[in-house]
């Protein structure tokens, strides 16, 4: 499964996410004098995966990427991640119209130490879209991605 994040403005799903694609099978299920069809968890991605993610990713878009690689779940594929990775409180204003967001709360890497905050995340398969390559129709990160996933 390839995960496009390019361009996303974020959100709250680095967890449900990570979760979704870490599954490891521990068990298989096998009717009596049937082969294997399947098994445990049944709820969880347990085939490879890689995750695309750009420049412009943003906010959760930035923790996903992160995440993906602290637990070590497959290759990120792109350009580097600008650290962006902050909590926000969204307010509204009297007037109903007006929408703002406060950054409130920092993401601490366990592993690293440091917030996550103002530090860029490096893609494992550094690939820039050359732009007239793009606009043709040839996404040069998509292709490296495939041919990431074809090695498993």
């Amino acid at each position: 499964m390839i995960v496009d994040t390019r361009f996303n403005g974020g959100g709250w799903l680095h967890d449900d996410l990570a979760t979704f694609l870490s599954g490891k099978m521990y068990m298989t299920f096998e009717p009596r004098g049937q082969k294997n069809m399947g098994g445990e968890p049944i709820w969880k991605w347990q085939k490879p995966s890689c995750v695309l993610m750009s420049e412009g990713n943003y906010s959760d878009a930035h923790l996903f990427p992160y995440t993906y690689k602290a637990l070590g779940i497959g290759k990120l594929i792109g350009m580097p991640v600008p650290g962006t990775g902050t909590a926000v409180w969204w307010e509204r204003m009297i007037d109903g119209k007006t929408v703002f967001g406060i950054p409130q709360i920092g993401m601490r890497s366990v592993s690293e130490g440091f917030l996550v905050e103002n530090h860029d995340l490096e893609p494992d398969i550094k690939v820039n879209n050359d732009y007239e390559k793009f606009i043709a129709g040839e996404d040069q990160q998509l292709n490296a991605a495939v041919n990431e996933l074809l090695k498993k």
